[in-house]
């Protein structure tokens, strides 16, 4: 994340966030659910991951593109990036909302 991103309000992370080529967030992960009650909830993807198969797809254009594979092929609802695997005890993971009503708020 840049560091206008990283500084900005709750609101202003999240549009840096969704506009942000895949490329640029290579060490995080971003947390999908299309909250139907049918399948298995939230699942988690590498972003690296994402980007070798989107190739120059943003975070936004992803997550609109993405469609779910629990059954229900329905939509992703709720969405976070989230910080990677803790390095130590002093640096939580962090959780960013990107898509439903966390992100709302």
């Amino acid at each position: 994340l840049s560091m206008a991103a990283a500084n900005a309000s709750a609101s202003g992370q999240r549009v840096a966030i969704m506009a942000s080529p895949l490329h640029e967030l290579t060490g995080f992960y971003i947390a999908v659910d299309c909250r139907s009650a049918d399948c298995r909830g939230e699942r988690k993807f590498a972003i690296a991951e994402l980007a070798a198969f989107y190739k120059a797809a943003t975070v936004g254009d992803v997550l609109r593109q993405m469609r779910c594979a629990g059954g229900c092929g329905g939509r992703v609802l709720a969405a976070w990036l989230e910080t990677g695997p803790i390095l130590n005890a002093r640096v939580r993971p962090r959780r960013v909302p990107l898509l439903g009503p966390e992100a709302r708020e």
